[in-house]
């Protein structure tokens, strides 16, 4: 119980000291005597750009890590992340319809279309992988993995469909928001969509018990007295709500659902109870930090943190698949 405390205490040290570094990161040098000239660029690109956007990135990457722990112990799979379901190549997909046929499409023109039409095809992909994946009343989790995978493939071709027939400053648009970045944060979408990113938090109380039950199989859980079908259907819903609001503000950001929750139960196991807090505050810090890293190596031009977070996080996924076969 200790240990578990103290690395909660640690992941949230290491998120705050990752926004204050991160705040410090970019292509115009900010010192703290700026901050209290109102007038000065310093002080407006600082609390007008920067803050938001660290806000953005610990609530996006706690979300994204947080979701992905949910992923994992719904599947029983520490090798799963919302990815494999489905639901982030869904709101990919309805972001692409929004940028290649939003001029023809009246109610599609503003980056707000785009931002709420990939939330909503994040919501629509996890209602059609729930749909399908049903069977007499009963959720079956490998069913549920199927579905996903297919749903997956569907939507990449259809984004490939896309891509196609897009002319040179939609595919650009395309390629840009299928890299993942902080940069459109801003003080009206943190506004808008913050009760999503709030939201695990408040929950995560409520179901981390029944999860610690749910790993030890779906028979057992139910003989324990836990409505795993219940269970199921909130744990897909979340999912789908926390992935669909990150993936519509920022685009792809791989990775960090997959690797900091292996990360987080490789240091205190898997009680859920202190998972799910530990996995949104280190997935936060770490997406936060990165993109720091990412606005200074090129400056002034920027790295997407998405490719930052696919190139670290490919290897520790194929180590992670090397370790799994390693113990077959």
């Amino acid at each position: 119980m200790k240990k578990k405390i103290i690395f909660i205490i640690f992941c949230a040290l290491f998120s705050i000291v990752s926004a204050v570094t991160s705040s410090l990161l970019g292509a115009m040098n900010i010192h703290l005597t700026d901050l209290f000239q109102s007038d000065s660029i310093e002080s407006r690109v600082f609390f007008e750009l920067r803050v938001p956007r660290i806000l953005l990135g610990l609530m996006v990457g706690g979300s994204l890590a947080w979701s992905g722990a949910l992923a994992q112990g719904l599947f029983r799979n520490p090798i799963v992340d919302p990815g494999l379901i489905g639901i982030t190549a869904g709101c990919s997909l309805f972001a692409a319809i929004a940028i290649v046929l939003g001029t023809s499409i009246p109610f599609l023109h503003s980056i707000w279309s785009v931002v709420l039409f990939s939330f909503f095809g994040g919501i629509l992909s996890s209602f059609i992988i729930f749909i399908f994946s049903k069977s007499k009343g009963r959720t079956d989790i490998f069913t549920l993995l199927l579905s996903g995978i297919a749903v997956n493939a569907i939507c990449i071709s259809a984004i490939g469909i896309l891509s196609y027939i897009a002319n040179e400053a939609q595919l650009r648009n395309l390629s840009l928001w299928n890299m993942g970045s902080l940069g459109g944060a801003s003080w009206s979408n943190i506004k808008s969509f913050s009760c999503f990113f709030i939201f695990p938090i408040l929950v995560s109380p409520l179901i981390s018990k029944q999860l610690n039950v749910f790993i030890l199989g779906e028979l057992e859980a139910s003989h324990l007295g836990i409505s795993t079908e219940l269970l199921k259907t909130i744990i897909i819903l979340l999912i789908g709500i926390s992935v669909g609001a990150c993936i519509s503000l920022v685009g792809n950001i791989g990775f960090v659902g997959l690797a900091v929750p292996h990360i987080v139960r490789l240091v205190i196991g898997q009680d859920y109870r202190f998972l799910l807090i530990s996995t949104y505050l280190l997935g936060g810090g770490l997406l936060c930090f990165a993109d720091g890293i990412c606005r200074v190596i090129i400056a002034p031009s920027e790295i997407p943190v998405g490719i930052a977070t696919a190139l670290l996080g490919s290897p520790f996924f194929l180590s992670l698949i090397r370790k799994r076969i390693n113990h077959v």
